[in-house]
């Protein structure tokens, strides 16, 4: 080939990149050229926060810090994984660009729908607010200040949809362990079985030992596995008023009820509804009044008959 027509070829070659450049780049329009201030919706020292509304068009929830915990709607403990998750967030997202200037109109749409408004507060005063919502395939987050404000929201080298925290509902939001006891604040756990009472027994802890109130002798070792299960049983999910009713084999008769009492004095309880066709999950019932799933396994290994703790003779 002569040098002329590798010269003809490279001209050719050069000229197809700056097209394909020039059209990427004008294609973006200029809002996603401009560059933005990385850091427009996250707070560099989050830790003086002690309160967060999320509101949508259908609801409101907050979250407070009281008492050395985080509440949801002061009704509920936080899930305190995910009260870490939303504060990590807040520290660490960036602002990646702009949505393109014709797509700001459909972004302020989604946002009418389905955004959530943030705020954080320190005390009464507002520290930090914005709306959020999914982009429509879930891909993307977007985060607005204002109508025709909308930008893509990122952390830096994470491939997730930080809004889809934002989007939790109060039951979302609600710790999923259910006994908050430990050897220090323990007393007593009572296994009951509605219709079987020769299974049914009461643990009891004097501060040194375990024991059954109804065995003369009980294996320490399989007591001490319970009492650990018990201590870090968790829900799976919440169920609203409406999915307890659509909930398959509802209502159903009670197989057992757990009972743990403090030394305070307070007691806590989970009834276990006998379970259907479904062997992954059970439904429970929380202190009379939350209904919640759990994953059958973990509550099958809870559930043991007082002869299990018998001690075995050599």
């Amino acid at each position: 080939m002569s040098q002329q027509k590798k010269n003809i070829r490279l001209l050719i070659t050069w000229l197809l990149l700056v097209a394909v450049t020039s059209f990427v780049y004008f294609s973006q329009g200029p809002s996603e050229r401009v560059n933005v201030p990385r850091d427009l919706f996250s707070l560099t020292d989050p830790s003086a926060i002690d309160r967060i509304r999320l509101s949508s068009a259908t609801a409101e929830n907050t979250l407070k810090f009281s008492n050395t915990v985080w509440k949801v709607n002061d009704l509920y403990k936080a899930d305190p994984q995910r009260v870490t998750v939303l504060f990590a967030i807040l520290k660490q997202n960036r602002a990646r660009r702009k949505v393109a200037k014709n797509r700001q109109g459909t972004v302020d749409s989604l946002m009418a729908s389905n955004g959530i408004d943030v705020v954080f507060y320190r005390g009464a005063e507002e520290v930090k607010k914005f709306r959020v919502a999914s982009s429509e395939d879930g891909n993307l987050s977007y985060f607005q200040q204002g109508p025709g404000e909308n930008y893509v929201v990122e952390i830096p080298g994470y491939r997730v949809n930080l809004a889809g925290i934002f989007e939790l509902d109060e039951n979302g939001w609600r710790d999923p362990l259910v006994f908050d006891i430990n050897w220090a604040n323990l007393q007593e756990v009572n296994l009951s079985y509605p219709g079987r009472a020769a299974g049914q027994f009461d643990v009891i802890y004097d501060g040194r030992s375990l024991q059954i109130r109804q065995l003369a002798e009980a294996d320490t070792a399989k007591l001490t596995e319970l009492l650990d299960k018990i201590s870090l049983l968790h829900v799976s999910e919440y169920l609203d008023a409406k999915e307890i009713e659509e909930y398959p084999g509802y209502p159903a008769p009670i197989q057992a009820i757990v009972t743990v009492r403090d030394i305070t004095g307070n007691f806590y309880t989970v009834e276990f509804f006998e379970q259907g066709t479904d062997q992954q999950e059970i439904l429970g019932r929380i202190d009379s009044t939350g209904y919640a799933v759990f994953e059958f396994n973990q509550v099958r290994r809870i559930l043991r008959p007082k002869r299990y703790f018998e001690v075995k003779e050599e």
